[in-house]
């Protein structure tokens, strides 16, 4: 998972070798058990046992995730609505006892979504919870914010006041983003939410909201300044505005920030990067509005970053013959 260091494994022995061994011929024989059952098209419960006995030793056999589905829906219990939900409820409790063993599997989550929307009572608030304590576990994984995303869908076609929901959710990526501002799903699912908010609020109530965002990506921006999520997070930001004056706006504020940031950390790279490049977006949408000065600051910051990140020295070269071409200066 992120943030962890991969332990040193050490050499096995001839004993562990040998249980390795062991474990690779019964897996292998189920597997082949499982497959011949499927090409036979058998759908019965001695079937369903084989598929999770299979899957909870490899959750990326998305073939026999597909074949299970196929059984479920053959068997005659089916049918009923009762026995359907104690069956799906099953299968609900047998997927979490799988789930930390691999988080990340996309089959696994896709199958969960399907027991779900199959389900004749599901509970969509409980999910939700349940989502939150799997995302505590790997805060980074897209695609338990994917399946969240979709929980939160289901939740907001049922309930009554779906800006609360909004709401709600929009809190929740605060609260994701403020424990770890690196997190990229929470920033990303933040996105897709903030249009929703903002549409719900009258002109002041979206500059309000508009400033909780600019003061939520300068903290992050003080917290870590080379990360590149919170930068990423405020020229999506710029994109959505309304008008090119409220672009200029904002890049004005990102500006003074940069440079109250550049006071406390003078040589970090990602900051001098972004400041040179807001002035130039800034000159882009209102001509002369970058004084003569700024334009010369920002040549001398490109000629600082090359010697500052030697890696980038074609880069930081070309963005100064590009800029001193279009505001007529001399490189």
């Amino acid at each position: 998972m992120h943030g962890r260091r991969r332990q040193q494994e050490r050499e096995p022995t001839q004993d562990e070798l040998q249980q390795a061994k062991q474990r690779v011929d019964r897996y292998r024989a189920l597997n082949s058990h499982v497959m011949d059952l499927k090409a036979t098209s058998v759908f019965t419960n001695d079937a369903l046992d084989a598929t999770k006995r299979l899957l909870e030793q490899n959750t990326e056999l998305h073939t026999v995730w597909n074949y299970r589905r196929t059984i479920f829906t053959s068997l005659d219990e089916w049918q009923c609505q009762d026995t359907r939900q104690q069956m799906l409820d099953g299968e609900l409790n047998f997927l979490l006892g799988i789930i930390t063993k691999n988080i990340k599997s996309y089959w696994m989550w896709n199958h969960r979504m399907w027991a779900l929307s199959s389900l004749p009572r599901p509970e969509w608030q409980r999910e939700l919870g349940l989502v939150a304590k799997l995302l505590a576990l790997d805060a980074r994984n897209y695609h338990g914010w994917d399946y969240r995303r979709f929980v939160v869908a289901q939740l907001k076609d049922a309930a009554t006041d779906k800006h609360e929901v909004d709401t709600q959710e929009f809190a929740f990526t605060t609260e994701q983003i403020n424990h770890d501002c690196a997190n990229h799903s929470a920033w990303h699912n933040r996105s897709k939410l903030l249009p929703e908010i903002l549409a719900q609020r009258d002109e002041d109530g979206q500059l309000e909201v508009l400033q909780t965002e600019n003061d939520l990506i300068l903290n992050a921006i003080y917290t870590d300044p080379d990360d590149q999520n919170a930068w990423l997070y405020y020229d999506w930001l710029l994109d959505i505005q309304k008008s090119d004056e409220d672009r200029c706006r904002l890049l004005r504020n990102k500006i003074a920030a940069i440079r109250e940031l550049l006071e406390l950390e003078e040589d970090s790279k990602r900051p001098l990067v972004e400041l040179v490049s807001a002035y130039a977006e800034l000159e882009r949408l209102q001509s002369g509005s970058v004084s003569e000065p700024e334009k010369k600051e920002c040549l001398e910051t490109l000629r600082r970053l090359e010697s500052i990140d030697p890696y980038r020295v074609g880069r930081y070269t070309d963005m100064s013959r590009t800029l001193s071409k279009q505001w007529a200066l001399g490189a």
